[in-house]
């Protein structure tokens, strides 16, 4: 830039002496003539002061004549010789004057060549930056527009403006790059610093994974291993030591998945001898049903519960699992054949419940024929709802009946998936008819004859009921205004009954009074006797009337909460509802009723301890397979012997008192007759 200025300077210095240059030469010209002349005088002046000097001697003057004649004629050529010199130079130098005109005129077409060079020249280097500046290798364009910069500084001087704008242009092109370069490196840094806290996260997780020796953690290791190894860029003085505190994490966490897997594979071995062992069991049972008169109850809850014990079993090496299975749905399919085929009581339930599944495999497959694809979609969800109630059939049946079932739904679905804009029209016309049904229900809210508006309100339910499903999100919308409508109308017709029912005062005593009735029922004895007159109260409170509007919250909760003792307290009996119905209907009055079952609960808890110690005795007996014959004591296997037979003896104790128990109920029922008898 300092050069273009200079240029510039020189420039107008060079116009100045084109302006000058005529007068230049002729000026020169004159001024030689003029000096010649001079000259000449000045010679003349210094001839007469010789002159005078010479006058002290005769001899002198003699040789001074002489010499002055001699001198003159010699000034006199000299002058001649000056004069015409003079002549000649001036000559020369107008000459010279009119080169130099013509030298300066071919300078001035020199320039303006030069200056198109150099407009070129900056303009190709523009270009060129223009190309480099929108690449992303920054080191390389760096570079580049370096040693543009360079060729700029060096490059040719111009006085134009048009290469000052391109020079100029060059600059910001360079500033507005190295700004973006800068940006760059900024989200680059910060884009390593979020990397960095991302690793130094995902080392943490891994760390608490260790800590806590969760070696099954396989998933989540793994996980964290992928997402470590997609974050590459991090600051470089970070990088060696993350790598090595994750390396050892690994590492420390492999070794312990590699014994992990050697215990793993031993435990599933163990699984594997357990379950045959029960899978022999379930076998002698199966033979027990072909022995004469079974008690298929009886047989069928050890079956159940040795089913049971199956599935808490764990897993088994894959390349056993599947003959396993196969081996335990034999089973299974033939222990229900033979007890359908022996068993009258199972044979009629089993009966039943593949006539229910039939029937509904009936209504499944009728469903394409419906030309309202919108109800028959409703109705696949009652139908999947009515499968699952129905109970289930020996397991090669209920494959069979389930295959035909989804068939018939699958098939309707497809339908309906083909026919999906029909469905869409239908539920649109739904829409319709329940927005109808909205309308009259807003006209009839307000009405004062509040028998008719009751009748109309509960036609318009049923209408509602009868129209099939509208679009899902409408739905709810819908609802909402329907049963709002209906609210108002019976919020005003109870308000309006009030005045026409006893005094609300004497209500609120007489449900004062019941309540405290009920809450006298949840204190009884005999919960099913509560219940039975509990009933009755119930009647009489709904009976009673309004009450005032204050009291009417409070009066309802206590209601239900005494209602809810009494049936909880019915309710808590659990299993014992169906025994204390069976009691009752024997004539056994409540006091006897409540010892039996008493009693019957406690035989119930004493099968449950014995089958889990038989239970308990088989994993033991199966434990000790796995300790080789020695001469040697075992500690470990003498302490499963002691633990055998503790539970043995305990076996042996708690039928012991399962048959005591058995008696009581006997004696407890026995005495009851007699009671009645004496009555």
């Amino acid at each position: 830039m300092e050069n273009l200025e200079q240029n510039n300077i020189d420039s107008e210095k060079k116009d100045i002496k084109k302006e000058e240059l005529a007068q230049a030469s002729d000026e020169e010209v004159s001024e030689d003539l003029e000096s010649s002349k001079i000259e000449d005088e000045s010679t003349k002046a210094e001839e007469s002061v010789d002159d005078s000097t010479d006058t002290d001697s005769e001899k002198d003057q003699e040789e001074a004549d002489e010499e002055d004649s001699t001198e003159a004629a010699s000034d006199e050529h000299e002058s001649e010789k000056v004069d015409s010199d003079a002549e000649a130079e001036a000559e020369e130098k107008s000459e010279e004057g009119s080169q130099d005109l013509e030298d300066e005129i071919d300078s001035e077409e020199d320039a303006d060549d030069s200056e198109e060079d150099a407009e070129s020249f900056y303009a190709d280097i523009v270009e060129r930056a223009n190309e480099l500046v929108v690449q992303t290798d920054w080191t390389f364009v760096t570079t580049e527009l370096a040693n543009l910069a360079q060729k700029v500084a060096e490059g040719p001087e111009s006085r134009s403006e048009k290469a000052s704008k391109l020079v100029d242009e060059f600059k910001e092109l360079r500033d507005n790059f190295e700004e973006k370069k800068r940006k760059h490196y900024e989200e680059q840094n910060r884009k390593k610093e979020e990397n960095l806290a991302r690793k130094k996260e995902l080392l943490k997780s891994l760390s608490k994974i260790i800590s806590e020796e969760d070696w099954s953690a396989t998933k989540e290791v793994g996980k964290i291993k992928r997402q470590w190894e997609s974050i590459k860029f991090l600051p470089q003085g970070e990088i060696e030591s993350l790598e090595k505190q994750f390396k050892e994490l690994m590492d420390e966490f492999e070794d312990h998945k590699v014994d992990r897997l050697v215990k793993k594979l031993q435990k599933e071995e163990e699984n594997l001898e357990l379950k045959l062992l029960l899978l022999d069991k379930m076998d002698g049972l199966v033979k027990m049903l072909e022995e004469e008169s079974p008690d298929f109850e009886e047989l069928e809850d050890e079956f159940n519960k040795l089913i049971s014990q199956w599935r808490k079993v764990g897993r088994v090496p894959s390349e056993k699992n599947q003959a396993l299975w196969d081996r335990f749905n034999k089973v299974q399919d033939t222990f229900n054949e033979i007890r359908f085929k022996f068993d009258k009581e199972y044979r009629k339930v089993i009966e039943k419940a593949l006539e229910k599944k039939k029937k509904l495999i009936k209504e499944a497959e009728a469903l394409v024929d419906q030309e309202n694809i919108a109800k028959a979609a409703r109705k696949v969800n009652k139908l999947h709802k009515a499968w699952k109630k129905t109970g289930n059939l020996p397991q090669k049946d209920e494959n069979e009946m389930w295959d035909l079932f989804k068939a018939a739904t699958d098939k309707f679905n497809e339908l309906k998936s083909e026919n999906i804009d029909v469905l869409r029209e239908q539920e649109e016309k739904n829409l319709e008819k329940k927005h109808e049904l909205i309308e009259k229900a807003n006209e009839e809210k307000d009405t004062e004859d509040f028998e008719k508006g009751h009748q109309t309100m509960q036609n318009l339910m049923s209408e509602w009921k009868k129209i099939g499903p509208v679009p899902r999100k409408k739905s709810s919308k819908i609802w909402k205004q329907f049963k709002g409508a209906m609210d108002e109308f019976y919020d005003r017709r109870r308000e309006a009954f009030k005045g026409q029912r006893k005094d609300q005062k004497e209500n609120l005593a007489k449900k004062e009074e019941i309540l405290e009735k009920l809450e006298e029922l949840g204190k009884h004895d005999d919960p099913a006797l509560a219940v039975q007159e509990a009933k009755k109260l119930q009647e009489e409170f709904k009976d009673a009337g309004y009450v005032p509007i204050k009291m009417k919250n409070k009066i309802w909760k206590q209601y239900r909460e005494a209602c809810d003792v009494i049936y909880d307290r019915y309710r808590s009996l659990g299993s014992d509802l169906g025994m204390e119905k069976k009691l009752a209907n024997q004539g056994i009055d409540p006091d006897t009723r409540k010892d039996i079952i008493k009693y019957q609960k406690e035989r119930d808890k004493l099968k449950k301890e014995v089958s889990r110690l038989e239970s308990e005795m088989i994993q033991y007996e199966e434990a000790k397979t796995y300790f080789k014959p020695t001469n040697r004591g075992n500690a470990l296997k003498d302490e499963l012997q002691e633990k055998i037979d503790k539970a043995d003896k305990a076996i042996g104790e708690k039928q012991d008192r399962l048959q005591e128990l058995k008696k009581e109920i006997d004696q407890l029922k026995r005495s009851n007759e007699g009671n009645d008898e004496e009555e």
